[in-house]
């Protein structure tokens, strides 16, 4: 029984995979090959370049005697995850763009990029919906609203799995409307059970109806479901309703074990044990795989009943490969040019300008100062902006990077050095998930410039960031990545780019 339990509990969960230190730490990699040949039942990858993750991958898949799922969260592209491959807008950008087509085209050639990394499942759609302004989902989301991201969450699992790269319907039942972030905290969804069917659920159902290869529950209570204590990822009840109510018959995967939704609560052991009895099909990324394994074995061997169940989860997750078959697939890959030209006419569609418009696109003849407001390292976004726009207008330009920590001082010395211009850009460049310190210190230097000049704000991720009423016009990208930054740079400048089959022309 023993030997069982132990291949049943270490097939069940796909690990996380830190590439960089794959290649760099004998140890390490030494320690993933051996879970490997024991019947590791996946890995998720993390960091390094497009060219060692890919390397990473089809070693891991050799050593494997067992097809091996291999995964990573690519909602926008390769870069999300890894250093290369192409960048698109995110999804609410997608969904302002307003063609589903457009939705299908960046997901085919994601998965076209994953599928030549080895990549196999793609953590993508987010099905969540974008409904609480201070939400950690924002910008991953496709909108707030329930029927329009239906159609962009269809269309996404369509061509993914048309392409042999698993999608997967994130996190389930909606984690769109919680101001938590469920990486640090444990969050609840407070809305009806009526509410939840007609809204929340909404794009769940399409991705299902589209056959979606794996739905991720989320980390968050949800007492429309009867789901008080522990969160969905950990629930019965939630797997009781995917799969008694809405005749979900794929695989069914937690979120990451090793987020503080989870930590702060349980033990990794803990956590193992409601989610197993729970009936999940697969764990992902217990925080001590070690722990993870032996919690599951003892699991096994004390509940014979859960040994049929465990056989069935994996039996389910054979039914996806097989449906998925990429054996017929063309080895044929993306062609670079393509995939950039079509993720900057997707952000170009998606720019928003509200307030002035005679600001934009910035007059020829302008003093500009620009300023780039940068949290969490996004240094090389913030470069690109004022390179594209010093490049594409005969405006005069002095830049500045700044960040949260700003002091009262050097602010005044920076609004002082700017005295001779006749405009101001702030450039908002924050990541879907931001503290209120972060966001309040943005506010207040966009008030104090607009003070001084008028002043244009680029709101470069989430739409619902406060701008200051002194601001004249303010252009929001609804995304965060490279082409969406770029696009409203262009948009600044008034130029719009050309694009062609085969790239910008």
């Amino acid at each position: 029984m023993s030997k069982l339990a132990r291949w049943l509990a270490v097939r069940s969960i796909v690990a996380r995979l830190d590439v960089p230190a794959y290649w760099q730490q004998p140890a390490y990699r030494d320690r993933m090959q051996q879970w490997i040949r024991e019947g590791l039942g996946g890995v998720c990858l993390f960091g390094g370049t497009v060219e060692q993750a890919a390397r990473a991958a089809h070693e891991i898949q050799s050593l494997a005697a067992v097809p091996v799922i291999v995964a990573a969260d690519l909602e926008f592209g390769l870069p999300m995850r890894f250093s290369g491959g192409t960048a698109f807008p995110r999804a609410w950008a997608l969904a302002r763009a307003g063609r589903p087509e457009w939705t299908a085209a960046v997901s085919r050639a994601i998965a076209r990029q994953a599928r030549w990394c080895g990549i196999g499942w793609n953590f993508a759609p987010v099905c969540d919906l974008a409904t609480h302004p201070a939400t950690s989902i924002g910008v991953r989301a496709f909108g707030a609203d329930a029927v329009e991201a239906a159609a962009h969450v269809r269309a996404w699992v369509l061509a993914s799995q048309a392409e042999g790269v698993w999608a997967c319907a994130k996190h389930f039942p909606g984690h769109g409307d919680v101001a938590v972030d469920s990486h640090e905290a444990l969050p609840e969804l407070t809305i009806s059970r009526e509410q939840l069917w007609e809204r929340e659920l909404e794009p769940f159902r399409a991705a299902l109806a589209a056959g979606v290869a794996g739905v991720m529950l989320g980390h968050l209570r949800v007492p429309a479901l009867g789901i008080r204590e522990e969160p969905a990822s950990l629930s019965a009840h939630a797997i009781g309703f995917l799969r008694e109510q809405l005749n979900y018959e794929g695989i069914i995967i937690t979120d990451a074990l090793d987020m503080g939704a989870i930590l702060q609560y349980w033990s990794t052991a803990e956590a193992v044990e409601r989610a197993l009895r729970a009936g999940v099909d697969l764990l992902l990324m217990p925080a001590d795989l070690e722990e993870a394994v032996e919690a599951a074995v003892h699991l096994l061997e004390r509940t014979p009943e859960l040994v049929s169940q465990r056989r069935q989860s994996l039996l389910r997750v054979q039914r996806v490969r097989a449906r998925l078959d990429t054996s017929e697939l063309s080895s044929e890959g993306e062609d670079p040019a393509a995939s950039s030209s079509l993720a900057l006419q997707v952000a170009w569609a998606a720019i928003e300008l509200a307030g002035d418009a005679g600001l934009v696109p910035l007059p020829a003849d302008a003093h500009v100062a620009l300023f780039a407001y940068v949290v969490d390292k996004r240094l090389e976004l913030a470069t690109l902006f004022f390179r594209l726009l010093s490049q594409q207008t005969r405006c005069h330009c002095d830049m500045a990077y700044i960040d949260p920590e700003l002091t009262p001082e050097e602010e005044y010395r920076l609004l002082e050095a700017i005295a001779g211009a006749t405009h101001a850009v702030v450039v908002f460049l924050l990541p879907p998930r931001v503290s209120a310190q972060g966001i309040s210190r943005a506010y207040e230097f966009a008030a104090a410039c607009a003070s001084r000049l008028p002043t244009v704000a680029v709101v470069c991720g989430n739409p619902s960031v406060p701008i200051p009423p002194a601001v004249k016009a303010v252009v929001r990208t609804y995304s965060d990545t490279e082409p969406s930054v770029a696009a409203a740079a262009f948009v600044l400048a008034g130029i719009q780019p050309l694009w062609g089959e085969h790239g910008l022309v």
